[in-house]
């Protein structure tokens, strides 16, 4: 049962908000483009900027007005808070959905009774949910593709490194739904884990975008998920991928097999 219908059942449950996130990914990219062909941005934000205290001067410098270019708009895309708020959700959801509430209701019991071991159960479940997790990504970099081509040209530098940045994209939320599916089968069943794991998300997206305000906290910065992740940086060439991606692959993991630990040591009611 579980090798044949479970990755589908994780699809069917999660098909509705997934497909929104596709569909608000490919908005989004197609609307910032738009606004930076058809609106002076560049007048507008350097008359802004001209009125800021020097830090903030500095971290707008750095992380928006990159903007102003049609591949510094396409990585901001990818980027905004918005679509990182509702991609985390689709990544937070998978493992509640699937751990905490079939607990709470009785399905994961029935599904233990089948002849299959706990640890396939959550490798499906991780592989099932990070492929839905790609198949957002990979949106984010057709949508982008097909708006700069639209609106400006695209060549094979960008094409890449809009690649770079969604696999960036996509090992970021994979550590996301990871550490969501450890503290999922950690703890009790019910909200406690999908709210404890929205709220280390913000917490890290807070600790990464203060901290480039604050020097007092800026040695927390590493620590943060999201320092992992600045696909304007990527696009211009300046950032470091392949570090990125492997700090990042490593603490899916890790967070994967400490899953697997604490779920197949614990009782099910």
């Amino acid at each position: 049962m579980i090798n044949s219908t479970y990755p589908g059942l994780v699809w069917k449950t999660n098909k509705g908000f997934t497909i929104f996130s596709m569909f608000f990914i490919v908005f989004m990219q197609f609307l910032i483009l738009y606004i930076i062909t058809t609106i002076d941005t560049t007048s507008i934000i350097t008359s802004i900027l001209s009125q800021l205290p020097e830090k903030v001067r500095i971290f707008i410098n750095d992380s928006f007005l990159s903007t102003l270019t049609f591949d510094g708009a396409a990585a901001f895309g990818l980027n905004h808070p918005t679509v990182i708020a509702i991609v985390a959700i689709a990544a937070i959801n998978i493992p509640v959905r699937h751990i905490s509430r079939e607990i709470e209701d009785g399905t994961m019991e029935l599904l233990l009774s089948h002849p299959f071991k706990r640890t396939s159960l959550i490798f499906k479940l991780w592989i099932s949910g990070s492929l839905i997790l790609l198949v957002i990504a990979v949106t984010g970099f057709l949508s982008s593709v097909f708006a700069i081509q639209i609106f400006h040209d695209l060549t094979t530098t960008i094409g890449w490194r809009l690649a770079q940045i969604c696999i960036n994209f996509w090992l970021l939320f994979m550590v996301i739904m990871s550490y969501t599916l450890l503290i999922a089968t950690a703890s009790k069943a019910g909200s406690f884990a999908g709210n404890l794991s929205a709220g280390i998300t913000l917490m890290l997206y807070l600790l990464f975008f203060i901290g480039q305000l604050w020097d007092a906290i800026a040695f927390l910065k590493p620590y943060s998920i999201f320092t992992y992740f600045q696909p304007q940086k990527l696009m211009f060439g300046q950032g470091d991928f392949w570090g990125d991606i492997l700090v990042l692959f490593c603490v899916a993991l890790v967070c994967f097999a400490g899953s697997i630990w604490f779920f197949n040591r614990r009782d099910i009611p």
